[in-house]
């Protein structure tokens, strides 16, 4: 077999928490932040801060439902490998199917990376190159940077992720420091401007904000101390997105005042850059739209990253072909590096040939990517209700003086994707929007009829799913002391 390809293992154990903050947060809270804000906006308006504050509150609750399988088991396969252990095998390998599928979907980022790029260089530069090429150059940075280390990559994640945040943040202070359209009020953060119900439905998007956050857990196996490495940055990425959020969106609110938060801000292409225009100057509405686009490309990156190893331990198992669990000399993921370049291929392909974008008269790779990253978000939400239920099970079953408080964690947790499930299918969206679930209720068939060829066929190695996936021994977590060595495991701390 060449050298450069080659039957292995993943990098050495080098990563620390700061990289794998570092993937965490890479999945798009500038991006977020700059675009995704204004679906919150659309309905709850002036109230959006609200909505975000309360949407955070649920993401760090789901984070922490996930860190409680990450303090006991670190392997590529992440989400897969701790259903195999917390639930069954056979639940593991099926929630690992959804979600691969999921990220296939998800590589539509290339798309969007595409457009923006296109219509950044064209309004700023005069430079005219068509979307599918840019979109193209942006899976090639990608691809690329995960084939020479996992350790170029997150430097180039951090280092975008800590450029990106400098001028929204300026622009934040700025407004709140200028008292925005009408002044500093706390009523952004009630429901005197919208109402409960438009407050409550604007949670279900802004959940939606933290898709992705789980992508730290994907290098474990390169992590030093992954047990404590991967739980830092589940919680603590989720805080600083949340804390960020919560800013971004007051300061837009106030910004743009009452009546401009629930007309101008979810129908502006670019919300922030049309209020660094207003409140500072042409030269920050260029970088807040420069930054989004570098974010963009952050997001893009964090995902061939994390789906790359999802799909190699799939493959190092034996339940996907050989060639998936291939790695290169460098110990990166050949097989999941291709995979993933073909679907990022696809995505693209997929925006320039469909039309659905004539129906609501907008540009049809514009909502060939929001309809692509639907379908990626609906099946991976999917995932996160099985770890909800599954880690309620497994507090219950622990027995150990802190359920009172953990439950109730693990429940709102386990409503954050409900709710986001019933925001988005209540009431039935119209054509083209519903195509999203619809193409995610394909992908489920597809992850069905693969599921039960590998039951049938290869049933030794669904019961030997995940063997890969180290359980923890003596190490400290966030909020417990370490257990002593010959202890037994317990779910998040020492047992009674």
């Amino acid at each position: 077999m060449p050298k450069a390809i080659q039957e292995g293992h993943l990098g050495e154990r080098r990563l620390t928490s700061l990289h794998a903050i570092g993937q965490s947060l890479a999945i798009g809270p500038i991006f977020s932040a700059g675009l995704l804000t204004g679906l919150v906006a659309g309905v709850a308006g002036f109230n959006s801060p609200l909505s975000v504050l309360l949407g955070s509150i649920g993401a760090l609750c789901l984070a922490y439902v996930v860190s409680l399988f990450a303090r006991r088991f670190a392997g590529a396969g992440a989400i897969y490998e701790y259903l195999v252990h917390g639930a069954r095998p056979r639940v593991g390998v099926f929630c690992a199917g959804l979600y691969v599928t999921g990220v296939l979907c998800l590589m539509a980022v290339f798309v969007g990376v595409g457009f923006q790029a296109e219509s950044f260089f064209a309004a700023h530069l005069s430079i005219n190159v068509t979307w599918w090429i840019w979109g193209a150059a942006g899976l090639v940075i990608a691809v690329a940077l995960n084939h020479f280390g996992v350790r170029v990559a997150i430097r180039g994640v951090l280092a975008l992720a800590a450029i990106s945040a400098v001028p929204f943040l300026i622009l934040a202070a700025t407004i709140i420091a200028k008292g925005g359209a009408t002044g500093n009020t706390v009523s952004a953060f009630g429901t005197g401007h919208s109402s409960l119900n438009s407050v409550f439905n604007g949670i279900l998007f802004a959940v939606t904000l933290f898709i992705g956050f789980e992508a730290s857990a994907a290098i474990a196996e390169e992590c030093e101390n992954p047990y404590r490495a991967v739980p830092i940055a589940l919680i603590g990425s989720v805080t600083m997105a949340g804390l960020f959020y919560v800013v971004i969106t007051y300061a837009g609110a106030i910004g743009f005042g009452v009546h401009g938060a629930a007309t101008v801000w979810p129908a502006a292409p670019s919300p922030m850059g049309t209020l660094a225009q207003r409140y500072v100057g042409s030269g920050l509405a260029t970088i807040i739209d420069l930054v989004v686009l570098l974010d963009t490309i952050s997001v893009a990156i964090a995902f061939v990253v994390a789906g790359s190893r999802v799909l190699f331990a799939l493959g190092r198992d034996g339940l996907l072909p050989p060639l998936i669990a291939r790695t290169t000399s460098r110990d990166t993921p050949l097989g999941g590096n291709l995979v993933l370049a073909g679907a990022g291929v696809i995505g693209l392909v997929f925006a320039g040939v469909t039309h659905y974008g004539d129906a609501i008269k907008l540009p049809n790779n514009i909502e060939a990517f929001s309809i692509a990253t639907a379908a990626g978000s609906f099946l991976i939400e999917a995932v996160y209700i099985v770890l909800a239920v599954t880690a309620l099970r497994l507090i219950w079953a622990d027995g150990q003086s802190g359920r009172w408080w953990r439950i109730p964690i693990a429940v709102i947790g386990l409503a954050t994707p409900v709710l986001a499930y019933k925001g988005s299918l209540d009431p039935w969206p119209s054509f083209p929007s519903n195509r999203g679930f619809l193409f995610a209720l394909a992908w489920f068939a597809i992850v069905c009829a693969w599921f039960a060829f590998v039951s049938l066929r290869h049933p030794t190695r669904v019961a030997a799913a995940g063997a890969h996936a180290a359980a923890r021994e003596d190490v400290s977590v966030l909020d417990e002391p370490a257990p002593a060595a010959e202890r037994p495991l317990a779910l998040d701390g020492p047992e009674q």
